[in-house]
């Protein structure tokens, strides 16, 4: 959720006394660059938010995986896979929400002999999608919170959990359960999912506007390199992934942010808590 102030009108000056220091000038030059590159495309521009996010997660720990996690977006894109770490504070995170994709995105997936592990067909046509990430619960905004338990095991909500309250959809507990399951065998019944949810205040700019308009917005490389994007892609934009190991963080490995069908209404802002620096929501 984003209940900002007031939005910032175009062309503003927003530099502050001469006194300031010389990186806060830096700091506001960039923001009033990214202002009025914004207003070109049509966009509004906000300073201040709260946020809210909440995501499932499942503690896997240091159970075995059966073969690798797809990470499949809702028009049936398999934007990567990854071999699952074995260690005491892994997890899964999802959506709280009901995912689906079209049958005919789906078929490609779940007509092979293994199946796919992140859909699931169901009885009236439809397939479920569980979005799922590999989290570190001992890092970023997992580190240090105690996660409520909303379902001890296999279709047994904690009493008095009221998940409406948490923001979570009783069916995406479901086909969260039958993916963990799909993935681990029938020991994942016997562990619990939980829920994680972070409330934050970001200081910031907030860009809205259709995503075809940010697409537009983003396309500047001046733009890409203030917002910390390293590529313009024909769906979105990639940025270096912040939830990779070490490691993989030496080797500069980035991820694809895809900013959805043209006409939808989107957000974009730095979050230090995401994947990638500069991130989106509906």
């Amino acid at each position: 959720t984003f209940p900002a102030q007031d939005a910032i009108s175009s062309g503003c000056h927003v530099m502050g006394p001469r006194s300031h220091a010389t990186a806060d000038e830096a700091t506001i030059l960039v923001e009033q660059f990214l202002i009025n590159e914004a207003k070109k495309w049509g966009l509004t521009v906000y300073r201040n938010f709260s946020g809210k996010e909440t995501r499932l997660i499942f503690q896997y720990g240091m159970m075995k995986s059966i073969g690798e996690l797809e990470e499949i977006d809702p028009r049936g894109i398999l934007k990567g896979t990854t071999s699952l770490p074995r260690k005491r504070s892994a997890a899964l995170a999802t959506f709280p929400f009901k995912q689906e994709i079209l049958r005919e995105q789906s078929r490609r997936y779940t007509s092979r002999d293994t199946g796919c592990k992140v859909l699931n067909e169901k009885e009236d046509g439809s397939v479920a999608l569980v979005q799922t990430t590999v989290v570190d619960l001992n890092e970023s905004w997992f580190a240090n919170r105690t996660l409520p338990i909303i379902e001890e095991s296999d279709g047994a909500i904690t009493p008095g959990a009221d998940i409406s309250e948490m923001g979570v959809e009783k069916e995406a507990i479901t086909e969260f359960r039958i993916m963990v399951r799909s993935m681990f065998g029938a020991e994942a019944d016997k562990q619990p999912i939980k829920v994680c949810t972070r409330q934050y205040q970001n200081p910031g700019l907030v860009f809205k506007g259709r995503a075809e308009d940010i697409h537009l917005f983003l396309r500047n490389q001046e733009v890409q390199k203030k917002l910390e994007i390293s590529a313009w892609t024909q769906r979105g934009y990639t940025a270096r992934d912040r939830t990779t190991s070490f490691l993989c963080a030496l080797c500069g490995r980035h991820t694809e942010v895809e900013l959805g069908p043209w006409s939808e209404m989107i957000t974009m802002y730095s979050d230090p808590g995401a994947r990638t620096l500069t991130t989106v929501q509906p």
